[in-house]
């Protein structure tokens, strides 16, 4: 049922893309607290210089994870998300942006018991949100710098329902324009609380990527990243 909505939804984008909108290609890889390595590939509509909407999927190799406030050191993580981005204020080169992701996660690890066999797996399923507020400074026709905080929080809803983590997650990061492509780097960190102090206490993260601007019409606005891991 979610991977058909998720389908319906990109669906949707690519139709109304030709209309008053430039697509957005993103392929980003970086490590983090939670995953040795992750791969995430997103596609984007701005459909005006204020509002952007798309779809994100992202694959982590498990490094500190979750199940039931257990920790897990391996295994695999599939995270699939909405993202949403709405232009609040803008002062000469300085944009305030708002953000908004959902989506849903998929994570497990086969062979829970290490007996070899891999004959049983242990796997979740959580439902993801973010909220954040970003600046983005335009230093100069090609260099951009944002910098703001999100608020990430964590629901497993399977094998048990729990409140899995809430992030103060802190973002710093440069983007560089090289028609038709925007090459860009991202660091976040912050504190973490989660299952009454069972899970995590901080999370980081560090993402490199680059952005493919298609379309004939080009927004300034699609210089601003803000996705993350």
């Amino acid at each position: 049922m979610v991977q058909r909505s998720l389908c319906g939804f990109l669906w949707l984008l690519c139709t109304i893309s030709g209309l008053h909108a430039q697509t957005l290609l993103d392929f980003s890889i970086g490590t983090t607290l939670q995953d040795r390595f992750a791969v995430q590939v997103a596609l984007h509509q701005q459909f005006s210089p204020a509002f952007r909407a798309g779809l994100e999927v992202q694959y982590g190799a498990v490094q500190y994870r979750f199940i039931e406030a257990r920790p897990i050191n391996e295994g695999y993580a599939t995270q699939f998300s909405i993202p949403l981005t709405l232009r609040l204020a803008q002062q000469k080169n300085i944009q305030l942006y708002g953000t908004f992701k959902t989506g849903i996660r998929l994570q497990g690890i086969i062979d829970p018991d290490n007996n070899d066999v891999r004959d049983s797996i242990l796997n979740s399923t959580a439902w993801i949100n973010e909220l954040g507020f970003l600046v983005n400074f335009r230093l100069s026709e090609r260099l951009d710098l944002q910098s703001g905080v999100s608020f990430p929080v964590g629901f497993e809803l399977a094998p048990s329902a729990l409140f899995e983590y809430q992030w103060t997650n802190i973002h710093a990061g440069l983007s560089y324009q090289l028609d038709p492509f925007v090459l860009w780097v991202r660091g976040t960190a912050g504190p973490s609380f989660g299952a009454e102090g069972d899970t995590y206490k901080f999370m980081w993260g560090l993402q490199v990527g680059l952005r493919w601007m298609l379309g004939p019409q080009t927004h300034n606005a699609a210089r601003f990243i803000a996705t993350s891991f």
